[in-house]
């Protein structure tokens, strides 16, 4: 009886961890209102902190990258660094954040236009 028990914790655990990711596009990932973020606060891997508050950069920036897809990377073990790290607020609320390769414990595939809207957030 035992046996079957390990066994059954063993097959759930096994069918717990091999499930599927699938593509999402920023706007199905984000489960807020992105028209009523009112802050992003983005650091340069290299340190470099940016607060931008005008509403006209923010939904732009957010217009921008609701349609950008995040592919699954296959290795989702985890990894330490990033080229820029984001955080959304409403007020003072923090509301999400992600890097450059992940969004919590989903990492994804290095993405070009991604990259290139982060590099117009932090240089404007």
């Amino acid at each position: 009886m035992r046996k079957v028990f390990l066994l059954l914790f063993i097959v759930l655990i096994t069918g717990c961890s091999t499930e599927k990711l699938e593509p999402k596009t920023f706007a199905e990932i984000y489960s807020g209102n992105l028209s009523a973020v009112t802050k992003i606060e983005i650091r340069h891997g290299g340190g470099e902190l940016k607060t931008i508050v005008d509403e006209e950069v923010i939904q732009r920036w957010l217009d921008d990258i609701q349609m950008i897809t995040f592919v699954p990377d296959e290795n989702q073990e985890g990894r330490v660094g990033y080229l820029y790290y984001v955080k959304l607020f409403e007020g003072e609320t923090l509301t999400f954040s992600f890097d450059t390769s992940s969004i919590g414990d989903f990492y994804f595939l290095s993405n070009d236009e991604l990259n290139e809207r982060l590099e117009w957030l932090f240089t404007n």
